[in-house]
């Protein structure tokens, strides 16, 4: 809602501060004054009203203002924007919620993949895993996953039938147990950007039942939907 009234003298201190800013965060008294259109003896005031309350400081010698460490405080203060590594794995986190099962974000690195987020499950009995653990490329269901959906060249030893149900499916799920996780299984798919590139594959592990592996896949797919990127 757009008001004419307000405080003439807080528009005039934004001004100076703004300035300040654009000014690489110091400058001149008579620079600020010639900037904001105001006389010596009246921003004298201003200054001395900022450097009071910490939103300037003046340096010991000569007669340069600096930005001041309120404005500091206030700037960190302010929400920083998610990256894609966490917008994703905010939703790893409803997906272990939601069903009890431990979630993992794997990236690539070159043609190497690692597990950089994991999300354990709520289980009593569960598996863990150590930030930034190498992902293979052969016995992974993420590595199944950035084979057939990157452009990444990546070695895991599938036909063209298990890729091109992979595909069709949407996920890959390692049935087997893998060395150092007996009896568990993982299922992964991928997760497209607006452009329809792959940009990294999430997945579900544990000890997943049969019958259940084809419904957790879907509802890891749809779920991975609302990645907006």
């Amino acid at each position: 809602m757009q008001n004419s009234q307000g405080v003439n003298s807080v528009d005039i201190a934004i001004t100076i501060l703004e300035f300040i800013a654009s000014n690489g965060g110091i400058a001149r008294s008579s620079d600020i004054a010639k900037a904001c259109s105001l006389s010596k003896s009246r921003l004298h005031k201003y200054l001395v009203s900022l450097c009071r309350s910490e939103m300037l400081y003046q340096e010991s010698e000569g007669s340069q203002y600096c930005l001041g460490s309120k404005i500091l405080f206030l700037a960190q203060a302010t929400p920083k924007p998610q990256s894609f590594v966490d917008e994703i794995n905010q939703l790893l986190c409803e997906f272990r919620d939601e069903h009890n099962m431990s979630t993992g974000l794997v990236v690539s690195q070159g043609n190497q993949l690692f597990l950089t987020r994991y999300n354990r499950s709520f289980k009593h009995v569960d598996i863990d895993f150590l930030p930034d653990t190498p992902v293979p490329h052969k016995i992974s269901a993420a590595g199944a996953v950035f084979a057939t959906f990157s452009d990444l060249k990546i070695e895991a030893d599938l036909s063209q039938k298990q890729q091109n149900t992979i595909r069709q499916q949407g996920f890959a799920i390692r049935h087997e147990p893998a060395e150092g996780i007996p009896g568990a299984q993982s299922i992964s798919c991928p997760v497209l950007n607006k452009k329809g590139e792959m940009v990294a594959a999430v997945l579900t592990m544990g000890f997943i039942e049969p019958e259940k592996q084809i419904e957790l896949g879907n509802a890891l797919k749809a779920k991975m939907a609302h990645f907006s990127r």
